[in-house]
């Protein structure tokens, strides 16, 4: 992901995700830490900007700044990984962090989410640069719902994203390869 960010921008993202992460393990509640989330996201908003994009030596996009999509998207993989995978800060406390993770939901899975519940988002967002802070919460408790739907509440958020991100994936590749 760091790619799709203006060069020298991991020397301005690396100490606040550090902090941010080391607040996040100091969470006590949901709510906390869906204030911490969204903090670093309106902070990034402002802060970060996205690399132009150039192909065969011409601009295609101009650099501008991140949207709350696309640095949501960011800092929940790290989050995932830190948290989920790695089992940080210790293993007690990264179970019940891991039930607030938010899914690091792509736009294959959005357009997924968009068939199960059409109206569940008015517009809803074809790009993950499209959404905003609303926009993004609003996906979120859509697979929360979609989780409870389909799942029976078995699964994270994190699960959905690996899972749903893998079969996606697979199903697009059967389609172009075959």
């Amino acid at each position: 992901m760091i790619r799709l960010f203006e060069k020298n921008t991991k020397e301005k993202l690396l100490p606040r995700i550090i902090n941010e992460v080391q607040s996040i393990f100091e969470a006590t509640s949901e709510k906390q830490f869906q204030t911490i989330h969204s903090g670093f996201c309106d902070w990034s908003i402002n802060n970060i900007t996205l690399a132009e994009k150039v192909r065969n030596g011409q601009v295609i996009k101009r650099s501008g700044p991140v949207s709350y999509g696309q640095i949501a998207k960011t800092f929940d993989v790290v989050l995932k990984v830190t948290i989920y995978y790695c089992h940080l800060p210790d293993i007690e406390k990264s179970q019940i962090i891991s039930r607030w993770l938010n899914a690091a939901v792509d736009e294959k899975m959005m357009a997924m989410l968009k068939k199960s519940y059409p109206a569940s988002i008015k517009p809803w967002p074809d790009t993950i640069e499209l959404v905003d802070r609303s926009s993004y919460a609003e996906i979120q408790e859509t697979v929360r719902k979609f989780i409870r739907d389909n799942h029976g509440d078995n699964i994270t958020p994190v699960q959905f994203d690996d899972i749903y991100w893998k079969a996606l994936n697979r199903q697009e590749n059967l389609h172009s390869n075959g």
